[in-house]
């Protein structure tokens, strides 16, 4: 792509942030024993004046190219903490969030300053947010940065997840140098459960993360056939549109209530079954 038309995007991502252009929906992180609802990841929406809504795929990668992922980063957060803040007060269940964070985002001047500041702006604290590192947007001076910011985050009582497992150059890298919570297989892997070779290298890669002591997250899940092999192999989460695509802020909260009054009756029901 010509630097022309990166200079355009950039240009236009400017207006949109001023304009407010930017929403999140939240895709449900579902407990695939029970169905109950845990949690959600935050994924940006460019929401245009003229009522389009583009999906981050198509915005994202160059975003990054030009370097301005950094600024997103902040306005999703922002958005999410608000998000968070209007759920407590409206006593909806809603935590905990994850919240993407490029790589790029570690090369940021004063980023510790400006995580805390927002955080602390809507008082959210340490078990409603989480962080996620997108392992496949590497900046070109981010090798101490990021292990640093997550050190950070921790340190504030952030839990901290390896987004994109597999799908980038220094995968086993970056999982020596930062103490992660949270591994996330990625979807390529979970589309290709069936396959001999990926589900070695899922089953592998499981049984390394129990551990390494971190949780183990599947994206992508879709099928039974996923659930049954990810629940054999001992990851209990997942995300996926066989639970739920992603949904704007009110949908997800209705969602999560529906989840949670569903479960509260089919336990009950057992305990009568049990009597």
């Amino acid at each position: 792509m010509s630097a022309e038309i990166l200079s355009g995007i950039e240009q236009e991502f400017t207006e949109a942030l001023k304009n407010g252009e930017f929403c999140v929906w939240y895709q449900p992180q579902v407990d695939m024993r029970t169905g109950v609802i845990r949690g959600a990841e935050a994924l940006v929406r460019w929401q245009k004046k003229n009522g389009e809504l583009i999906p981050p795929d198509q915005f994202v990668p160059d975003l990054e190219k030009e370097g301005v992922m950094p600024l997103l980063d902040e306005e999703v957060l922002r958005i999410v903490c608000g998000d968070i803040c209007d759920a407590k007060q409206k006593r909806y269940s809603f935590c905990p969030v994850s919240v993407n964070l490029s790589r790029l985002y570690a090369g940021r001047k004063g980023i510790s300053g400006i995580l805390r500041e927002i955080t602390e702006e809507y008082g959210i604290g340490k078990g409603e947010l989480s962080f996620e590192i997108t392992e496949t947007a590497k900046g070109p001076d981010d090798g101490e940065r990021m292990p640093q910011l997550a050190r950070y985050l921790q340190r504030k009582g952030f839990r901290i997840a390896m987004d994109d497992y597999g799908m980038g150059n220094s995968t086993l890298k970056l999982l020596q140098e930062i103490r992660f919570d949270i591994l996330k297989l990625d979807r390529f892997f979970i589309s290709r459960i069936g396959d001999p070779k990926a589900e070695v290298i899922l089953s592998s890669t499981i049984t390394m993360a129990e551990a390494l002591g971190l949780e183990v997250i599947a994206e992508g899940v879709e099928n039974r056939e996923q659930i049954r092999f990810l629940l054999k192999h001992g990851c209990c989460f997942a995300q996926g549109y066989y639970y739920s695509r992603p949904l704007t802020k009110e949908r997800y909260m209705m969602r999560r209530m529906e989840r949670a009054l569903l479960c509260a009756e089919d336990e009950a029901a057992g305990r009568e079954e049990t009597v």
